[in-house]
């Protein structure tokens, strides 16, 4: 337990030693206010349609859409390293990787649930603000918002997961990234307009379902999240598979 500790104190200070993870969130606020404002100001999103429960539903979702982000912080904790060439003297003090794998998702999931907290935050301030200058009022009374905001800030703390999983298997850091940013918003899109009984299974598609967006065609929200949640743990069994077999140096 004191080892476990000690890994995970060191995960933290490593990842708060860099300005990454403070540049990278401060870029999800001002996406998720820039991305609202655009879906109500270029008319995607009515005054008619932001009146009801589906309105909601689809400008709060930006708050998800964003987790992209902090993807990229989990990239960072594990690929990062290997950037840096730190990743020998990681496992020379901790010969057991598994164990240091298992810090790093930790640390990940806790980067992931502030970021999504504040996102969550982020995209229902920015809403509020742009339903009282449009004049619409909105009750919301059944637990849509609720709902909608849970399901984002779940989003972000599974793809921060992801993300150090990512970047153990590729081990590239801009690689990862470049990788997880065509994969979701290129080829997951493809394939999910192509068939979208076969999309919705699919991880990106599946977590907007968990952020309860409102799209037709889409998992419920608890579907959403348990095909995220166990491709997330598909992806970090794989890094830790990975990881054991191969060489630091290779």
């Amino acid at each position: 337990m004191t080892k476990a500790r000690d890994l995970a104190h060191s995960e933290l200070a490593k990842l708060l030693s860099t300005r990454t993870i403070r540049w990278v969130i401060a870029a999800e606020l001002v996406l998720i206010a820039l991305a609202e404002s655009g879906a109500v100001e270029s008319g995607a999103l009515s005054s008619t349609k932001l009146a009801t429960a589906a309105g909601m539903r689809a400008l709060l979702v930006h708050g998800g859409l964003a987790a992209v982000m902090s993807l990229i912080i989990g990239v960072t904790i594990s690929a990062g390293e290997y950037r840096h060439g730190t990743i020998a003297d990681t496992f020379l003090s901790t010969p057991r990787r598994t164990p240091v794998l298992l810090a790093k998702f930790w640390i990940a999931a806790i980067a992931g649930l502030v970021a999504g907290v504040l996102s969550s935050v982020a995209a229902l301030t920015t809403a509020l603000i742009w339903y009282s200058v449009k004049g619409i009022s909105y009750g919301a009374s059944d637990g849509t918002v609720v709902r909608a905001l849970v399901g984002v800030t779940a989003w972000h703390l599974l793809y921060a997961v992801i993300g150090v999983a990512l970047g153990a298997l590729i081990r590239a850091q801009s690689a990862a990234i470049v990788a997880a940013v065509v994969w979701i918003f290129i080829a997951e899109t493809a394939v999910a307009g192509l068939a979208v009984s076969l999309g919705r299974w699919l991880p990106a598609t599946a977590a907007r379902g968990l952020g309860y967006d409102s799209s037709n065609g889409l998992l419920p929200q608890a579907g959403g999240g348990v095909v995220l949640a166990l491709w997330t743990a598909a992806f970090g069994v794989g890094a830790v598979i990975v990881t054991l077999r191969r060489d630091v140096a290779a």
